[in-house]
């Protein structure tokens, strides 16, 4: 695998700012963050494509729902939220992992169950369950169809904020900060 693109090179030093608070609060709100909607139609070829690659280490097979109208460097559904759909085929395990954004699971199709912090937890279709942040998880899909998940974090507001943690998968740490770590590569870690 490629190594990742280094960022230009920047001048040492930001420029330093002052703001009244009439002018600081304006611009805390992103502007034109509009309403987005990611069509089912649209969705499902292309997560079931992305079912035909095998698992990785501890991966996933997830496709991020991005708004176009949030910053580049912060890409979510929402600034600071991030949303995915997660697709596990039959007989699958996804190993145990952690991460410091939390996890809101919705079950899509499929069943199955997940172990959070040694807890069984047994999914099926219109099911919901949460993972809190840095809590061992992992995803068995005991079905014979494939899983689908819905999952919502707080992954990308923690990117932002350049503390977003990974061990995944157990054993093999990672910090966004180092270099763009991409917790699914072998190289990295």
């Amino acid at each position: 695998m490629n190594a990742p693109d280094k960022p230009a090179a920047r001048a040492p030093m930001a420029d330093a700012v002052l703001m009244t608070d009439d002018e600081y609060y304006p611009a805390l709100n992103p502007v034109n963050v509009r309403p987005a909607k990611w069509s089912w139609a649209d969705v499902h070829p292309k997560l079931q494509k992305l079912m035909e690659d095998p698992l990785k280490r501890a991966d996933r097979r997830f496709l991020a729902l991005v708004n176009g109208d949030t910053p580049a460097d912060n890409p979510g559904a929402l600034p600071g939220i991030f949303i995915g759909i997660q697709g596990i085929n039959p007989g699958e395990h996804i190993k145990p992992h952690r991460h410091n954004s939390f996890a809101i699971y919705h079950i899509m199709t499929g069943k199955g169950h997940s172990l959070v912090e040694g807890h069984r937890i047994e999914w099926q279709r219109g099911d919901t369950f949460v993972c809190p942040a840095w809590a061992y998880h992992e995803h068995f899909n005991d079905g014979t169809e494939e899983a689908i998940q819905y999952v919502i974090q707080d992954m990308v507001g923690r990117a932002y904020e350049r503390n977003l943690m990974w061990e995944e998968p157990e054993g093999h740490f990672g910090h966004m900060v180092k270099g763009g770590f991409r917790p699914h590569d072998p190289s990295q870690g």
